[in-house]
């Protein structure tokens, strides 16, 4: 019995290795808020609501088991100057939160899930009804490729983090790791909530502007 628990949790921890998100994703180290403003020249442009999207992941149990969705942007804005992004900002509607990984087909499952996320145990969107991200700096890095700097505000929370991303086309893509406790989301939950439920979100990027 206790060899062949062994050789399940070394399963486990080999599965976990794997499939933990970010495992070749960059991951955020939050830092002070950084403030004072800076004035950019350029000409500002807004983001096309029905073509950008945030797609998030959430794993458990160190990576063994998993869930997907989305979350949908109010507002946003990029400053442009002769082609190259320069500045700007994003607002995004909680509410929009959703589960993506459990089928229509098990309404109940599905809600059940959501209204967890968006109860207090996670990210108590009836209080904190938006989050959002506003660019510091930007440093073009390679031809499409720019080094990100910015204040991520999540639950009235607000950290500083760095990053890198794609800008081409009109389209600004990343993808990154943050460690949820950081934001407050889920501190106050149960021990499950807190151990079986791994500390990184991913996120997945995608802005499309006008």
């Amino acid at each position: 019995m206790i060899r062949f628990l062994i050789i399940i949790l070394s399963v486990l921890i080999i599965s976990s290795c794997k499939n933990r998100p970010g495992a070749t994703t960059q991951r955020v180290v939050p830092g002070s808020a950084i403030t004072g403003s800076q004035t950019i020249s350029g000409d500002t442009v807004r983001i096309d609501l029905n073509r950008s999207i945030i797609n998030w992941k959430g794993t458990k149990m160190y990576g063994a088991g998993k869930h997907e969705g989305t979350v949908e942007f109010e507002d946003g804005y990029f400053i442009i100057q002769q082609g190259q992004l320069k500045g700007g900002s994003f607002l995004v509607d909680m509410s929009t939160l959703a589960v993506t990984d459990i089928p229509e087909h098990e309404p109940v499952p599905r809600k059940r899930l959501n209204d967890h996320l968006k109860s207090s145990d996670f990210f108590e969107i009836e209080t904190y009804p938006k989050a959002g991200f506003d660019f510091t700096s930007i440093e073009n890095t390679r031809t499409d490729s720019i080094r990100v700097k910015g204040n991520l505000t999540i639950k009235q929370i607000t950290h500083a983090i760095e990053f890198t991303a794609v800008y081409s086309e009109k389209i600004f893509e990343t993808n990154f790791v943050f460690d949820r406790f950081k934001w407050n989301i889920g501190y106050k939950g149960s021990l499950a909530d807190k151990t079986l439920v791994d500390k990184e979100i991913e996120l997945k990027i995608r802005l499309k502007h006008h």
